[in-house]
């Protein structure tokens, strides 16, 4: 009977210590938590963000390599004349007829900008016009060279393109522009940039093409 009664008193002592964690412990618990939360978030935003670059860098290469495809095909089978001093053309591949141009439609801007030697700063959407590309009231129009998704890869999440261009005809020692010398062809230089930072340069690529008829 003794022995009985100190058996039960051992067994409520022992369920008395069980009652519960105490409260220094529940905090260190949540703090454990809390870290462990904030590590693996951490973790997922930086593989997220990751993704969402290296998408953005090679949409951006897909879109320099279009635009350098359509605008040496263009130029590769033109009818140029250096002595006019500017960079328009005849013929090439897209019926646009004469007074051809490439140009970069800017956001904001009244119309767009002709690409010259020193527009490669100056991002927006490559077009392309001519006297041939005319609406039903003779207003000029602006072909773009890619379709605009192109650009607009991920504009819910924040890395859509824009591009620049500049070009230029090969000029001699003077600066001037050269119609004698064998060496005639065009200078073109392509980037692409991210739109919320243009000056994150992610895809350039520059090259020649010569014309497949140069007047003098």
């Amino acid at each position: 009977m003794i022995r009985s009664c100190g058996t039960r008193k051992k067994i409520k002592e022992i369920l008395r210590r069980k009652k519960g964690f105490t409260l220094t412990e529940l905090l260190v618990a949540t703090l454990i938590m809390v870290l462990a939360t904030g590590a693996l978030t951490s973790a997922m935003i930086l593989a997220i963000r990751h993704f969402y670059q290296s998408t953005q860098e090679t949409e951006a290469q897909f879109l320099c390599a279009s635009l350098a495809e359509f605008v040496e095909d263009e130029l590769s089978f033109s009818t140029f004349d250096p002595t006019d001093g500017d960079l328009t053309w005849s013929k090439g591949t897209h019926n646009m007829g004469n007074q051809i141009r490439f140009s970069i439609q800017t956001e904001g801007a009244s119309g767009p900008v002709p690409v010259s030697e020193s527009t490669i700063g100056t991002y927006g959407k490559i077009v392309i016009s001519g006297d041939n590309y005319r609406d039903e009231n003779g207003v000029q129009q602006f072909f773009h060279l890619v379709s605009d998704g192109s650009y607009e890869v991920g504009e819910s999440k924040g890395y859509s393109l824009l591009a620049g261009m500049s070009m230029k005809w090969f000029a001699d020692d003077n600066g001037t522009l050269d119609k004698n010398d064998d060496k005639k062809w065009f200078e073109v230089e392509i980037r692409v940039v991210d739109k919320n930072d243009p000056g994150k340069v992610l895809s350039t690529v520059d090259f020649t093409v010569k014309p497949a008829i140069v007047t003098e």
